[in-house]
């Protein structure tokens, strides 16, 4: 025998799945929705006949029938050996959302839900998929309702504003709600907006991922460069700066080379070059230096460490620009320094195939994640003498203006 509150515990789990008010919408069949219970045996009436007669009861006072709204039980008669006939249940049904909603405790929620599922139909008719998809939570943001419309129409009136979300001028919205609301305002706008005004290339929110989807200005990723040739100097006097990496795409310097090193102080000691700009490409800058055009054509030097997570940071890079350089990054090198290895912490060591690496790059990378040479052996840039990458720098000087073949080492 079931009692009427392990039923109106079913009833929360089922109204908390959101399928009775997809019913509701007429967006999914639910009802009648029967609810299982285990029917007594006879023998269990013989035992318990007192107590069994009292549950039924119960039961049925706590029944549509006798509360207007909630459950619906079912009764037939049936012949017992000794007792004779018993009037026991035999379905236990749900036979509308407004049921399920009373048995819940949830009727002002269903009426709620009604008031949003009107708005909607009423002024955005596109998102009734979204809620059906999501009725819970649209209940959630009934009282921001007006607020998220008003957001969503002025995106249709102002496609790609190219504003901050604070500058948008939304009367009743700051710039802090459409923050707090972009994974929500982003699924309403894929349905809301045209396909060609949505940059379909940003996919979730990391990295300002809403606001470049649609058009917002966001606080851009920062790229910091150096002039290793003092003639290039900003206005005579600025060789080191941190620019936006919109100004910095945009600023295309006619350099001659360009060299990337994720480590700080190399990219601050590299030795002064001709025509040269140091780019630091520590945290995620690496995949960033994959919007600069300028870099297409002109010789790129990558700098990093001697293990197996600096070749996976080559190879982000060299899938940008393909004509990627190693530098220092060799066999030569890493055996010339055997005093001054140190361990890959384990976190971080790539184990993966790397198929953009060149032959001689492909075979080291292969020792080092196979632990040929050594357990999670790793030669950090800094550790490299300076003469070594003097000479380094200078070499290639050398090889570009004669023309010839350079090695990786540099």
């Amino acid at each position: 025998m079931i009692s009427p509150d392990e039923i109106r515990i079913r009833a929360r789990k089922l109204w908390f799945s959101g399928a009775p008010l997809r019913a509701w919408l007429g967006a999914a069949a639910l009802f009648p929705c029967s609810v299982q219970f285990r029917k007594s045996s006879a023998q269990e009436w013989l035992e318990r006949f007192a107590e069994l007669r009292s549950e039924v009861e119960r039961l049925e006072a706590g029944s549509k029938a006798r509360q207007g709204a909630g459950y619906a039980v079912a009764f037939k008669e049936v012949a017992h050996q000794k007792l004779g006939r018993l009037r026991v249940p035999e379905s236990i049904v749900f036979e509308s959302a407004e049921d399920i909603a009373a048995c819940a405790g949830e009727s002002a929620a269903l009426a709620r839900f009604a008031e949003v599922a009107q708005t909607l139909r009423s002024r955005e008719p596109r998102l009734a998929d979204w809620l059906a998809e999501q009725p819970l939570r649209a209940l959630e943001v009934q009282g921001a309702l007006p607020r998220l419309l008003a957001v969503v129409g002025y995106f249709r009136a102002h496609p790609r504003p190219m504003r901050y979300a604070r500058e948008l001028g939304i009367p009743g919205v700051d710039g802090k709600f459409i923050e707090e609301n972009r994974a929500l305002l982003g699924a309403w706008l894929d349905r809301l907006l045209p396909a060609e005004v949505v940059d379909a290339t940003v996919r979730g929110l990391a990295d300002h991922g809403f606001e470049r989807r649609f058009g917002l200005r966001c606080d851009e990723p920062l790229i910091r460069f150096r002039w290793l040739d003092r003639s290039f100097m900003l206005d005579g006097r600025i060789a080191d700066a941190t620019v936006p990496l919109s100004e910095f795409a945009a600023y295309a310097p006619g350099c001659e080379r360009v060299f990337v090193t994720e480590n700080r102080i190399n990219f601050l000691t590299l030795p002064e070059c001709t025509g040269s700009l140091a780019i630091f490409g520590g945290g995620y800058a690496i995949d960033r230096l994959g919007s600069l055009p300028w870099l297409r054509g002109k010789p790129l030097y990558y700098w990093g460490d001697i293990d197996t997570h600096g070749f996976a940071i080559l190879s982000r890079l060299r899938r940008h620009w393909a004509h990627t350089h190693s530098l220092l990054m060799d066999r030569d090198t890493l055996l010339g320094h055997q005093a001054l290895w140190s361990e890959e912490p384990q976190d971080r060591r790539c184990l993966h195939d790397l198929d953009v690496l060149d032959d001689e790059e492909r075979a080291l990378y292969d020792d080092l994640r196979s632990d040929r040479l050594g357990e999670r052996v790793r030669l950090e840039q800094e550790r490299i003498g300076y003469a070594q990458v003097l000479e380094a720098v200078a070499s290639i000087r050398r090889q570009e203006l004669s023309g010839g073949k350079r090695r990786s080492s540099g």
